[in-house]
């Protein structure tokens, strides 16, 4: 009676935390960012109809990554949810629900390795992660970063019990499962790829580099990351090889040296740290509202700093205490310090993005809990109201701290998607000079025989290469009717140019807006900046 009543109420906080994500996704508005607008709903589309050889990157450089995460999103807004926004932004927040429900378990299960009772202090701490100022902002979005995190706190979370080896069935299946877990993460979205080494060198460590079962575990955890990486990205990164010679292409191509474009590594480099100070210290940089450091959107959050500061504590309080025990009560915090700083200091250095840390993020409070664990064990192995009053009393400081960044959310329209735009001509060819503006291909593409040629600064970045070879090609060789969409905007005056430079012979005539849901803001802020549709007639 007692395990069915305990299975009954971890269902019903389980639904609890469903019913707050999905309620957090419609409460924050329709997902209209400038990721989606660019590429989520354009390369699912192009791969449901089989466009890789119509179009020419119409989405830019993210025209070639993996589509796979991006199709459930694309198949219900366009098919049953179409008619049912608030539906399709409840499903999408589950994502978010599901991340504080797996939080709360890591959390149970901290708590239960320390020694200690399960309590509200677990709690808020579980609660200082997932209300970080990414976790909550990407709550619902189609960039796919919530989804990535719960797969990687899931494979964690199955790691967790191989601390103590004795008393798991079949550890080997276990961490072959974790590791299944995180390279479906990775395949989804390579952007994941820094927290399965983190994840595995911290397993090792923690249960012990000179046993022979740690270097099982984490080779069977290895060996399922790589089957799922292959099972989810792998048809994808051979198409990409046949097509342009580089599995990952545009990305790494000073390592495989694909034709089309430059010899350069393609990753975002504007957020890495540039001076010793952010390389030190960068989450201290963090505390105070800023903008354009790691995100572009203006925030604030303290969770990091705070974060190093117990691994700090927990480095200290382990060397005071000279205990080198991988087991025991130490086990499971030293686990998470160890993925969190291994984690940290991979995401530090390939991307420095901070959307991508949300794995890393959802951990901060627990983190914040073992160094208070760490240093007065009898205070916190059974907490006094005092305990939980200034746990809670942290978690509030923390939330009225943050300033939660706006990744462009809109109103809802009776419609996902409603867009009112010309008519083309069959056989055209539809030049989108700038971003983001590829998710318009799915609304103009009905006519039979449309293509869609990109002209953004990728474009111009393979000047000299294949890329730049066949764009001038096709451009020029076309026979039928030619369109541009066009933005007056003064960050797409590069890409207007770039069209005059290509099509000199042609200039823009028979303008007539676009107007688009996906183009107006909470508020009626509107980001169309006069979007339009123009056909292309020569001189």
């Amino acid at each position: 009676m007692d395990q069915r009543r305990a299975s009954l109420a971890q269902l019903g906080v389980f639904a609890l935390c469903l019913g707050f994500g999905a309620a957090l996704s419609v409460a924050l508005g329709q997902d209209i960012s400038w990721d989606t607008k660019n590429y989520h709903l354009y390369n699912a589309w192009a791969f449901l109809h089989g466009r890789g050889a119509q179009d020419i990157t119409a989405a830019g450089m993210q025209s070639y990554f993996n589509p796979l995460a991006d199709l459930p999103y694309l198949a219900l807004a366009q098919g049953p949810l179409h008619a049912w926004p608030h539906t399709l932004a409840a499903l999408q927040g589950l994502w978010f629900g599901a991340l504080v429900f797996l939080v709360l378990k890591i959390a149970k299960h901290l708590a239960q390795r320390q020694g200690r009772r399960f309590g509200m202090v677990d709690v808020c701490a579980a609660l200082i992660g997932v209300t970080g100022s990414m976790a909550v902002s990407q709550a619902g979005s189609t960039t796919n970063e919530i989804q990535l995190a719960v797969l990687m706190l899931l494979g964690l979370y199955a790691l967790m019990p191989l601390l103590a080896p004795s008393a798991v069935r079949q550890p080997g299946l276990r961490a072959w499962l974790a590791g299944l877990c995180c390279g479906l993460a990775v395949g989804l979205k390579p952007t994941a790829a820094v927290y399965p080494p983190a994840m595995a060198l911290s397993l090792l460590i923690t249960m012990g580099i000179g046993s022979r079962l740690a270097w099982k575990a984490t080779t069977l955890y290895a060996m399922g990351v790589a089957l799922a990486f292959l099972a989810t990205y792998g048809a994808w990164g051979w198409h990409l090889y046949q097509s342009t010679g580089n599995p990952l292409f545009p990305l790494f191509n000073q390592i495989f040296q694909s034709p089309l474009t430059a010899m350069v590594g393609g990753t975002d480099g504007r957020f890495r740290p540039h001076d010793l100070a952010h390389w030190l210290f960068y989450p201290f940089f963090w505390i105070k509202r800023q903008q354009w450091l790691v995100t572009e959107a203006p925030f604030a959050d303290s969770r990091y700093a705070i974060a190093m500061l117990a691994l700090a504590a927990l480095l200290v309080a382990r060397w005071k205490a000279r205990d080198d025990r991988a087991q025991g009560s130490h086990a499971a915090a030293s686990f998470l310090a160890i993925f969190f700083f291994v984690g940290y200091v991979l995401w530090l250095v390939l991307f420095s993005i901070l959307r991508y840390a949300i794995p890393l993020e959802a951990l901060t409070g627990l983190l914040l809990l073992a160094g208070f664990h760490a240093w007065k064990p009898d205070t916190w192995r059974v907490p006094t109201r005092g305990a939980s009053l200034s746990m809670t009393a942290l978690l509030l400081l923390i939330l009225g701290t943050t300033s939660y960044p706006n990744w462009w959310r809109g109103g809802y329209a009776r419609h996902v998607f409603e867009v009112e735009a010309p008519t083309i001509e069959p056989n055209s060819l539809v030049i989108l000079a700038g971003s983001p503006d590829a998710y318009l291909a799915p609304m103009l593409g009905d006519a039979p025989g449309v293509s869609f040629v990109g002209l953004t600064w990728f474009t111009a970045a393979s000047r000299g290469y294949g890329l730049w070879d066949i764009t001038r090609q096709r451009l020029g060789t076309h026979v039928g009717p030619m369109y541009v969409v066009r933005r007056d905007d003064p960050e797409n005056a590069n890409e207007l140019a770039l069209l005059r430079e290509l099509l000199p012979q042609r200039h823009a005539t028979d303008c007539q807006a676009i107007r688009s849901n996906l183009e107006t803001g909470r508020r009626g802020k509107s980001y169309a900046a006069g979007l339009s549709l123009c056909r292309l007639t020569a001189n």
